[in-house]
């Protein structure tokens, strides 16, 4: 498409000589046919005097006016008749021209204009554009004006219409008290503004400032903000309800159990927040950022993994202070995770000392080791804030896949199983941190890795259930299991048409249905190359909760978290997902987080 260059104020047509003698005398030749609405074929050019005599008459007469610069150029013979008496319209025209400033008037044309109005009863009108400077050219109407030449003509005569007139204008100088001057408060307010957003972009990078969050945050904060006084409002509300009337006698009230109290909070929830809790998210950076900032305060995400490749993790008493920033500014108590599984999988590396591989423990064969590092582990966690722990790793090694070198216990499900159970035991115990089997259905007979391709797991049920699935048959049974991680693989006994995280048949159907486990099933990265490749955040999303998943992995920015939150509500307003079924995983988080003790009912 081509673009249409128009005439800018303050651009001039023709020549700077034209200009320049426009300047001296500015004459407009009106030729003999005019129409209503504009002149056609107007054009400028000089005329010789036929009777000098007559132009210095009138040179003498209109001087003795105090009219300055007048054309003389013009014959007698185009000036309008001397006997018609004109006085009354030139005493107007003086005054408004002087009111005005005008310093060169072609008087001769104006009056010959004035006669032709007065004879054709404004038959002949004239209409010009400007944009109204000196030096602009006027513009071509669309009512019949075909040909005009440019002048230097700030616009038309002041309360005249039609006027012909080529006018020049002096520049007036701008009063002082126009003259628009900052005051060094301003000017210091706005330096202050300019330097905060330098250091917001800084921080936050140049994308995520631009974005359309990051202008937002920094000027006024989250466009949504969470409800930091939700539960406080609901505790108030219970305290009031289960006051006595004024001399009423009766049974005290009952204390409400942990299930009512969560269910109180579900209703009390709008559908955002409760799309929010099912989020578990990570971020980039030791501080507590734009990123992780907006998506706690106005996504109200329930839960945070605190991973090292994140550069999340630089001491011990800066991450302290980022996760208690976090938990003050979050509406519900998060659940904070980490991967410390020991071996290969240290975070904490750095500021404990290196803690053992599941495979060295195995080695042992004994359970009282596992559950010592089990203690050991909740110890650490907990001082820094850490209340979830996605361990241990219960997946039995028949295979070799190198993403799980000394991750497991041993190749041998009981093995596994009993090590699983004494580190649970040690990891639980005190209350503060919890753990989370993983990762469901099992990595152990697979060489592929989920995080660039999709593994098939060609067992059998039969073999699935004797091998890969007893640990997890097993610990649940004995209600010791709170958590459990499913992975992305094609389960080809189960499910052959979609991954693993994504199956009904495999997360409800068998782990929810055949296993009975009630507590909360997360998400593997939802970002993995086995589900990126196939599907976008937010069909993943709705797809793990059609699935039965309760907490989604993945999002690591305002706008994932924005994406797979759109796509889950889509399938809500399609119908595809219940408010049940939503309300059912917001349910389990914060039964979930009332184990962590993150959740406490209001007492008598």
């Amino acid at each position: 498409m081509k673009s249409i260059q128009k005439q800018t104020p303050g651009e001039r047509n023709g020549t700077d000589a034209d200009d320049e003698d426009t300047a001296k005398i500015a004459a407009v030749m009106v030729p003999g046919k005019s129409t209503k609405m504009g002149v056609a074929g107007t054009e400028k050019k000089p005329i010789e005097s036929k009777d000098t005599v007559s132009v210095d008459s009138y040179r003498e007469r209109y001087a003795s006016e105090g009219i300055e610069g007048i054309d003389t150029a013009k014959s007698p013979s185009e000036v309008p008749d001397k006997k018609t008496d004109y006085s009354p319209y030139r005493r107007m025209l003086l005054t408004r021209h002087r009111r005005h400033g005008i310093a060169a008037i072609d008087t001769a044309e104006l009056l010959a204009e004035v006669s032709a109005r007065e004879n054709e009863r404004s038959q002949n009108q004239v209409t010009l554009a400007t944009h109204g400077r000196p030096g602009n050219g006027m513009h071509r109407m669309n009512s019949g004006l075909d040909t005009l030449d440019t002048l230097k003509l700030p616009g038309m005569l002041p309360g005249i219409s039609g006027t012909r007139t080529a006018i020049e204008m002096p520049a007036l100088p701008m009063p002082a008290s126009q003259k628009r001057v900052l005051s060094r408060g301003k000017v210091l307010l706005l330096l202050g503004l300019l330097l905060i957003l330098v250091i917001n972009a800084t921080i936050a990078g140049y994308a995520q400032f631009i974005g359309p969050q990051g202008w937002a945050y920094v000027l006024g904060g989250p466009s949504t903000a969470s409800d930091k006084n939700l539960l406080q409002t609901i505790n108030k509300d219970i305290q009031q309800n289960r006051k006595p009337s004024p001399g009423a006698t009766g049974q005290p009230v009952q204390q409400l159990t942990p299930q009512q109290y969560i269910n109180l909070i579900v209703q009390h929830m709008t559908l955002d927040q409760k799309l929010g809790q099912m989020m578990i998210v990570q971020f980039v950076g030791p501080t507590y950022g734009l990123d992780i900032s907006t998506m706690v305060s106005q996504y109200n995400v329930g839960a945070v993994l605190i991973f090292t490749a994140n550069n999340n993790i630089v001491d011990k008493t800066q991450l302290k202070g980022l996760i208690s920033q976090m938990q003050s500014n979050s509406s519900i108590p998060l659940a904070v995770a980490i991967d410390q599984e020991g071996g290969t999988v240290d975070r904490l590396i750095n500021l404990d000392g290196p803690r053992p591989a599941a495979s060295d423990i195995g080695a042992t064969n004994d359970p009282n080791k596992a559950k010592a590092e089990g203690i050991q582990d909740a110890k650490d966690l907990a001082s820094y804030g850490f209340n979830l722990n996605l361990a241990p790793v219960v997946d039995v090694n028949n295979a070799y896949n190198s993403q799980l070198i000394g991750r497991t216990y041993g190749n041998n499900a009981a093995l596994v199983t009993e090590m699983a159970q004494a580190y649970l035991q040690g990891l639980q115990q005190s209350g503060k941190v919890l753990g989370t089997l993983k990762h469901f259905p099992g990595l152990g007979d697979v060489s592929t890795d989920p995080h660039i391709g999709v593994p098939d797991l060609n067992r059998s049920k039969s073999d699935l259930e004797a091998i890969d699935w007893a640990p997890y048959r097993t610990l649940i049974k004995q209600g010791n299991v709170y958590a459990v991680m499913v992975t992305h693989e094609i389960v080809h006994a189960i499910d052959s048409s979609i991954p693993s995280s994504l199956s009904y048949k495999v997360v409800t159907g068998i782990l929810r249905n055949e296993f009975g486990f009630q507590g909360v099933i997360m998400t593997d990265s939802l970002t993995m190359e086995s589900i990126t490749a196939y599907y976008s955040e937010g069909q993943a999303a709705a797809l793990a909760v059609e699935a039965g998943d309760d907490l989604l992995m993945g999002a690591s920015t305002p706008r994932d978290v924005a994406s797979m939150i759109e796509g889950i509500k889509q399938a809500v307003n399609s119908g595809t997902i219940s408010q049940q079924r939503i309300d059912d995983s917001v349910r389990r988080i914060l039964m979930l987080k009332y184990e962590m003790g993150l959740l406490t009912i209001p007492t008598n």
